[in-house]
């Protein structure tokens, strides 16, 4: 019997026939979307990488004991955030990201500004020609030319007020600045107080490496020195354990990916953290190490980093631990003050569009402290929305939080305006009441020029207590970008290491600016401790690597007036 057959219709699958078509569609569904996301990405991270002149940053710091870590002097900083900006400036010789400095005498017969911040002074995304600054002296060229200002800049990221003071006590003072400028961020409320600085950075508040400023048990305030940089200073060392393998994993692709730095800075903005499971523990730990800790914390549960400083914009009432921090602030601006009264300098706030405007806490906080000191305070978000602009998507980069090229030309604007209003500043300029010290790299200039040099060459060489110091004057940045050379012959060949005994004498090259040299005002200063068993003769200059010599002199140590001095300082 003959199977009836159907005409113009399709039978039905069966159950398992329509599992697997469904299986196979959701394969290739899956399959296509996983290529077109690879396509999507491979065009992404192609698109950063062909814009992008370089993906790294390259930031050379030096360690002063007397300020803290500092950019190298005369060194290339690259920097970039992958994704708006890719500078690439030269430090000067004091190491800020600024002109090389002004001289003495030119400082003194004009009406010379030093401003003085954070990152937004350093202000490493835009070339130094278009820092707010620079601007300025052109701009005041143009329109106040009958007042000659001249402008120079002492910055440097992460810093505030208090840690500043030394770039004013070392650097700016020496300028006899006709007019300070402190630039305010909000972020700077933290940076001055140890406790919240020290939670930020996850460092330990009674070790950090910058000037800060300390609490004793009578309440006084006082500046403390910076902490030399040691593992110990680290809170994460006692607190917390390595990231897991997978947090590493991300980190290191954001490092490596711009499309993926991209996406994390999407992601922070869509979906912020809730909790910082690391700051928890720090204040955990800092609350049992003293009553005085847990008291001030009282009161106050932490969520992330980034928000430690959004409570001083937003809340209107403050834990114990922020009012400490008000304190702190207002402890700088009592150091500034005096400083500035001592050696006849005005001083002003140019307050960050961070800050907001009258009426907003940040900005009221501020002015709370500045204005019963006498300290005017110059509104920079204020001055932008009256350009009809607005600061936070006008005057910054789109993913990156300070000011544009756009950002800084306001910032001249504003202060030029100040100078308008004000141009006694300039005119009627307030005599010291004490000549001001010398500073510290003068101080080290003469003790180590006293006597005769061991040689003389382009540079004069000095011999004291096993260091081997270098003089030049007046001296440029030219001058120092190549390396030294500094051979070292012992009376006993016995005394090298045992790799440098063939050779007969000891290699001691360095660059100069690893050594975190002094300079200023055209001098150049950098020293090099030597080896304490005994020498009888120095060779030393500079060179190139593709074309030798530059310099170079040699003296016996026997002939040096006095000789070497004993010492017990390590090579």
């Amino acid at each position: 019997m003959s199977t009836p057959r159907t005409h113009g219709v399709k039978p039905h699958p069966s159950v398992p026939g329509r599992i697997r078509h469904a299986l196979r569609l959701i394969g290739w569904n899956a399959l296509f979307l996983v290529l077109g996301l690879a396509l999507i990405g491979v065009v992404g991270e192609m698109y950063f990488r062909l814009r992008a002149p370089f993906l790294e940053n390259d930031v050379p710091h030096a360690w002063s004991p007397t300020i803290e870590s500092t950019l190298t002097p005369n060194a290339e900083v690259r920097w970039t955030n992958k994704l708006d900006f890719w500078t690439e400036s030269w430090t000067n010789s004091l190491g800020f990201l600024d002109r090389e400095p002004i001289g003495l005498e030119r400082a003194a017969a004009s009406c010379h500004i030093a401003m003085i911040g954070d990152s937004f002074v350093d202000a490493r995304q835009v070339p130094i020609a278009d820092k707010f600054h620079v601007r300025l002296e052109e701009l005041a060229a143009e329109e106040l030319r009958h007042l000659d200002i001249t402008t120079s800049a002492f910055g440097t990221r992460g810093t505030g007020q208090v840690n500043q003071l030394a770039y004013y006590d070392e650097f700016a003072r020496t300028l006899r600045p006709a007019l300070l400028v402190l630039v305010f961020v909000d972020n700077d409320f933290v940076n001055n107080a140890p406790i919240l600085e020290g939670l930020s950075l996850g460092v330990d508040p009674d070790r950090l490496t910058e000037v800060s400023a300390t609490r004793g048990a009578d309440g006084t305030i006082t500046l403390r020195p910076p902490h030399p940089p040691s593992p110990e200073s680290r809170l994460a060392t006692m607190a917390s354990t390595s990231p897991p393998w997978y947090s590493r994993v991300t980190d290191r692709l954001i490092d490596m990916s711009p499309l993926a730095r991209w996406l994390q800075i999407k992601k922070r903005a869509w979906f912020p953290a809730d909790t910082d499971p690391e700051l928890i523990t720090w204040v955990a730990l800092l609350s049992r190490r003293s009553p005085r800790y847990a008291a001030l914390f009282d009161g106050w549960r932490p969520t992330t980093r980034d928000d430690i400083r959004a409570s001083f914009l937003y809340a209107q009432d403050l834990p114990p631990v922020y009012e400490d921090a008000l304190d702190f602030t207002a402890f700088a601006l009592d150091q500034f003050r005096e400083r500035a009264a001592r050696d006849g300098t005005a001083l002003v706030i140019l307050s960050s569009h961070y800050i907001g405007t009258r009426g907003d806490l940040g900005f009221d906080r501020l002015t709370a402290l500045a204005e019963p000191r006498g300290i005017p305070v110059i509104d920079y978000n204020d001055y932008v929305l009256r350009q009809g602009a607005v600061p936070s998507r006008d005057a910054t980069w789109a993913h990156d939080g300070h000011w544009n090229v756009a950002g800084h030309q306001w910032a001249a604007e504003a202060l030029l305006e100040y100078l308008k209003e004000n141009q006694e500043i300039c005119t009627r300029r307030k005599s010291p009441t004490s000549p001001p010290p010398p500073p510290s790299w003068l101080t080290a200039y003469e003790s180590v020029a006293s006597g005769e040099p061991a040689a003389r060459s382009d540079f004069d060489i000095y011999l004291r207590e096993n260091t081997v110091s270098y003089l030049k004057s007046p001296c440029s940045a030219v001058d120092v970008q190549a390396p030294f050379f500094l051979h070292v012959v012992p009376e006993d060949v016995e005394h090298l290491p045992a790799n440098r005994q063939q050779y007969g004498f000891d290699n001691l090259d360095f660059h100069y600016g690893r050594l975190a040299p002094l300079a200023f005002g055209g001098m150049c200063i950098a020293q090099r401790p030597l080896p304490d068993y005994p020498i009888v003769r120095i060779r030393t200059g500079q060179y190139t690597p593709d074309d030798g010599p530059i310099w170079q002199a040699e003296f016996p140590v026997g002939a040096v007036q006095g000789g070497l001095l004993p010492s017990t300082a390590p090579p």
